[in-house]
């Protein structure tokens, strides 16, 4: 059982790369990176359809995600000037504008939750530990009792 071919001798030849010029590559190397852009910018789209789709039961996200109840605005509303919807379609053509906006949030916010959480924390382990002592005092009460009582029965009983 010998092998007279070789494993590519059905496959299809096709041309070198040395038999295509340098501006033929590129060219072909930029139309590639093209689709691919394409092909993933679509699958993103559809993967937020789908995220959507899969959180319509959670209607308070529509509050914190800018433009997630649908682009549901009416245009003759001379109320509100920036609503949800244009301030969702806004971020969604400047990102760069969202990162800005969080990373000038973030120091604040985080600032102010910690500057929050440190009084609450020490005054709430202050209030554990005084329960606890609290816990430990009317169980050594509670003890200290049902002793004396104890002495005080076996003494009326003659032992």
């Amino acid at each position: 059982m010998s092998q007279s071919r070789s494993d590519t001798a059905f496959r299809n030849r096709r041309p070198h790369a040395k038999e295509l010029s340098a501006p033929h590559l590129r060219a072909l190397r930029k139309e590639l990176l093209l689709v691919r852009a394409d092909v993933q910018r679509i699958e993103l789209a559809q993967a937020t359809i789908e995220l959507r789709q899969a959180v319509t039961h959670f209607s308070w996200l529509k509050f914190i995600v800018p433009g997630f109840g649908g682009m549901r605005t009416r245009r003759g509303s001379k109320a509100s000037f920036i609503n949800a919807g244009t301030i969702g379609a806004l971020l969604k053509q400047y990102p760069f504008i969202s990162s800005i906006i969080s990373m000038l949030l973030a120091k604040p916010l985080r600032a102010t939750v910690v500057a929050g959480a440190k009084p609450a924390l020490k005054w709430g382990s202050l209030g554990l530990a005084a329960w606890e002592a609290y816990r430990i005092w009317q169980q050594m009460k509670h003890d200290s009792a049902g002793a004396s009582r104890d002495k005080a029965d076996s003494v009326d009983s003659g032992y």
